[in-house]
């Protein structure tokens, strides 16, 4: 025998829970590994420096790091699954399924591209840090060097946006970039596609998102000015 169930009793569980979550309110904040900052905006110091010398306006925005700029150009991501692997075990004569592990899933995460092709260039200098495949040898880095911690939020349909599930991708990195395709038939908005493998992910609290992304918009700042003060002393 079923229960009945109403038109008003799942309105009323509907509000009770917050509404129905919607796919198109999340957040992405993605941060540099820490020890690669200044190599990943090497370019765009010694840029800025050149801008300097001629006298052009430069706007020092442009050169830090700021997690809003994937956050605004993420067209799409994954909240990554778990899955307990088992293996098969006898008990009284009945075969069972005993779990030992879990398996997590990569996430997939895809870009808009702007005409600078920043977010291509963001990934591909990052993945420069893992592997270094500029000569015949490929030397791989060391983890600590290379991984930092990738925050996914789901928000709140409303006007408030507070984040109803968060989850921290611990120590990510790009594993796989995707081709960016080009042809006379291809007019509309380009877009590439980021993998990414991590150690494990966990949920996490709103106040613990927002300390993240506070401490990433600082460690960017500081890496900056090291990066262009780096720059400068070569022209000394």
């Amino acid at each position: 025998m079923s229960l009945p169930v109403s038109i008003d009793s799942l309105k009323s569980t509907v509000n009770r829970r917050g509404g129905i979550a919607r796919g198109n309110r999340y957040a992405v904040y993605v941060s540099h590994p820490s020890k690669g900052m200044n190599s990943l905006l090497k370019f765009d110091a010694a840029s800025l420096v050149s801008n300097l010398i001629s006298g052009n306006g430069v706007n020092i925005g442009d050169f830090i790091a700021d997690p809003r700029d994937m956050f605004l150009l993420c067209q799409s991501c994954s909240l990554p699954g778990k899955r307990i692997t088992t293996t098969e075990a006898t008990h009284n004569h009945n075969r069972t399924k005993k779990p030992y592990s879990m398996m997590t899933e990569e996430v997939t995460m895809s870009f808009l591209l702007t005409n600078d092709y920043y977010v291509k260039k963001y990934f591909d200098q990052w993945q420069n840090m893992i592997i270094d495949d500029s000569g015949d040898h490929y030397k791989t880095y060391y983890k600590r060097d290379y991984t930092s911690d990738v925050t996914i939020q789901q928000l709140s349909a409303g006007n408030d946006f507070i984040p109803g599930y968060s989850i921290k991708l611990e120590n990510a990195y790009p594993i796989q970039i995707s081709s960016v395709d080009l042809g006379n038939g291809n007019d509309g908005l380009m877009e590439v596609t980021v993998t990414w493998e991590y150690d494990n992910w966990r949920t996490v609290s709103m106040m613990e998102g927002f300390s993240d992304l506070a401490s990433s918009l600082i460690g960017s700042v500081k890496s900056t000015i090291g990066s262009i003060t780096d720059n400068i002393s070569i022209f000394k």
